[in-house]
């Protein structure tokens, strides 16, 4: 009982400060260079991008995918479109990764080689993706996939793409025939594609892993210098580093040359325009800390399981704005700063990430480029595309230790961004369970039949594509406060692309706060496999909802699936420090000596007042590019030149360099 109390009267004085504001106060900002102490190398592979790849879709019935690669390729001349490769020159486009997203689950490789004429529906295959890596000096990183196909398939295309046309290797062969005698020489495999979230692969970590070893074994024969990685981890959830990662790494070990992360925060869905914009991105741009702790367990995990500092490859990273109303936030000048602090922690040599790459390069929904020119269509910028344009153009070789001293803001935080309050708090976890309902409140509907059989609830698809969401509990729940819902599931012959798991939110509803929290789905046949979902609620939340959830729109379900032992205990969330309003990285180019300066200024309202020093150098002069717009909504959809880059020169006083960083905006410095 002491205990409980303990947890009751800590919960009651983290509300309290969340509800609290502080802000530290400095004067003048100062930014501190320290040219002599060198972090590490500039990993260039960071800054890689994703090209899709996608197969024709007869729903749809367009070609941009399958035949234009999103528009890099001229399916009419057999070519890529060159203003686009220019582009991508421009931006450094480092690594190229195809074919692109969860279309891996169902993407034959063999479908996209060959002679065009037996392949209309697929002009812009894979000898298509591999002479527009080749025309702009890219590195290829491949996606294998872990549902269709076999070990032998994925041997297959290693064959293809790296063994000579000796005579003794009929998909070299095909190769040479496909127009390239000599070997691509591709050295990154990717295995499987958010496998932890995947609704088309039987997703349990240790079957997952002991398939990736099937894999790994059958390429590394035909060529050993590959680098072999696995999907591993989505988003940024501690719990799912526990649950899934260390599973898989105990069934892999060192056996593997990289792990892959799936980067996505904030993660918005909204369509009402709340909060405001600024408020918002405020919110999303309070995620570094949270970002950073998450690689420093990552990493922390991979060593402790396998005695090995593999590397982590962040093959997909964004700003998961899946909406439109008011406006298409993933397409603004806001999300692009995000981007730039996922970019600055990715560039940090002590996170030991190997590369990065964006989601994505061209058109679709979140492209950097938009526009189509076979259409006619003028190639726009969007604000992310200057992201990488402004590092390629300047930035150095190496990572200096830069210091910077401002004032803070604090934010209570949502949308899988975690609070940061002055000075933070560890995430706790009450040892209490919350009393639940003994059974389930089962409500009716089609194409499926449910009952409970003690304590067990049983569910019995009958084929059909059932968006299932009828067995509930409810609890009353206290704002901005963490549960753990804990259960068990078992499937018995579960047919479908899409199982089913646990989904924890707000008690309104999805349609009224696109609020939840879901665990992993399950199919096939499956012993009882333990389930937890962490979930924080909503600044004005009074109930969750915890229900066993199928979401409909993958096809049919059949079989049957059990679901036990629910149990829930608070948390106190991991809250993180007060978030400084400048952030800064620098660098240096070992050849010409010269510094540069990052620094991108949070702040929607105010222009920051800042001084620049350099330990040990007494800069003459420096020169600024800055990345900005109307507004940190602002995007170049109907004006191309809304969100931009604007030029200035700096003169030093007394050694030091004085400046003013306009709100929500980026400034490249190059000081001399």
């Amino acid at each position: 009982m002491l205990d409980k109390n303990i947890f009751g009267l800590k919960l009651l004085l983290f509300f309290i400060i969340l509800i609290g504001s502080v802000f530290s106060q400095t004067k003048t900002a100062e930014i501190n260079i320290n040219d002599k102490e060198i972090l590490g190398n500039v990993n260039n592979l960071v800054f890689g991008n994703n090209i899709i790849g996608y197969p024709y879709n007869p729903k749809t019935k367009s070609n941009e995918y399958n035949n234009r690669g999103a528009g890099i390729w001229d399916p009419d001349k057999n070519l890529p479109v060159i203003p686009m490769e220019e582009l991508a020159k421009e931006a450094g486009l480092s690594v190229a990764r195809y074919p692109g997203g969860n279309i891996v689950h169902t993407f034959d490789w063999k479908k996209t080689i060959g002679p065009l004429s037996g392949r209309s529906d697929q002009k812009f295959g894979l000898p298509e993706f591999l002479r527009f890596c080749a025309d702009i000096h890219a590195i290829p990183l491949i996606t294998v996939s872990e549902t269709i196909g076999t070990a032998q398939d994925a041997a297959d295309l290693v064959e293809y793409l790296n063994l000579p046309d000796d005579g003794k290797h009929p998909w070299a062969t095909k190769r040479a025939k496909d127009g390239h005698p000599e070997p691509w020489n591709v050295k990154w495999f990717e295995f499987g594609n958010e496998v932890p979230y995947s609704t088309n692969t039987d997703s349990t970590a240790i079957k997952f892993g002991e398939k990736f070893l099937e894999y790994e074994r059958k390429i590394k024969v035909i060529d050993p210098s590959i680098k072999f990685g696995i999907a591993g981890t989505l988003e940024f959830s501690l719990n799912d580093l526990d649950i899934w990662l260390k599973p898989l790494l105990n069934v892999i070990g060192d056996n593997v040359d990289f792990i892959v992360h799936h980067a996505y925060i904030p993660s918005y869905s909204r369509n009402d325009g709340m909060p405001s914009s600024s408020d918002l991105f405020s919110i999303g741009l309070a995620s570094e800390e949270q970002i950073q702790d998450y690689y420093n367990r990552m990493n922390q995990i991979i060593f402790t399981v396998t005695s090995k500092h593999t590397p982590i490859a962040v093959t997909e990273y964004n700003g998961w704005f899946a909406q439109n109303k008011p406006l298409p936030y993933r397409l603004t000048l806001g999300n692009a700063l995000i981007n730039f602090e996922m970019i600055k922690i990715f560039l940090n040599p002590k996170n030991n990430i190997i590369m990065a790459n964006s989601w994505q390069y061209s058109n679709e929904y979140w492209g950097a480029v938009k526009g189509y020119t076979y259409k006619n269509e003028k190639l726009i910028k969007r604000p992310l595309y200057y992201i990488f344009q402004l590092f390629h153009e300047h930035f150095g070789n190496v990572i200096l230790n830069t210091t910077v001293t401002c004032n803070s803001y604090e934010t209570d935080g949502g949308y899988g961004v975690l609070p940061g309050k002055g000075t933070g708090h560890n995430f706790e976890l009450s040892p209490e369970s919350i009393p639940l309902l003994a059974g389930w409140q089962l409500r009716t509907g089609n194409n499926f039949s449910q009952k409970m059989n003690g304590r067990i609830l049983e569910v019995d698809f009958n084929g059909s594509d059932v968006n299932y969401y009828h067995a509930v509990k409810n609890i009353n729940v206290l704002p901005l406060t963490g549960y753990r819902v804990t259960g068990w599931i078992k499937t018995e012959s579960l047919i479908s692309n899409r199982g089913i798991g646990l989904e924890v939110g707000d008690g309104r509803g999805w349609d009224a706060t696109k609020s939840v929290s879901n665990s992993p789905d399950f199919i096939g046949a499956n012993d009882w496999q333990k389930v937890t979902v962490d979930y924080v609620t909503l600044p004005d939340a009074k109930t969750i909802s915890i229900v066993p959830r199928r979401i409909s729109g993958s096809g049919s379900i059949s079989g049957k699936a059990y679901i036990r032992d629910i149990s829930v205990q608070r948390f106190i969330p991991q809250t993180y420090s007060s978030v400084p309003y400048l952030s800064a990285i620098a660098s240096r180019d070992s050849v010409n000596g010269k510094i540069y300066l990052f620094v991108l200024n949070k702040s929607m309202i105010d222009s920051i007042n800042t001084v620049i020093s350099i330990s040990g150098m007494n800069p003459a002069k420096a020169e600024c590019w800055i990345l900005n717009g109307p507004g940190v909504d602002a995007t170049n959809e109907l004006n191309d030149l809304n969100v931009s880059l604007s030029n200035k020169k700096l003169t030093s006083s007394s050694g030091k360099l004085k400046i003013s960083f306009a709100p929500h905006s980026l400034t490249a410095i190059e000081i001399y």
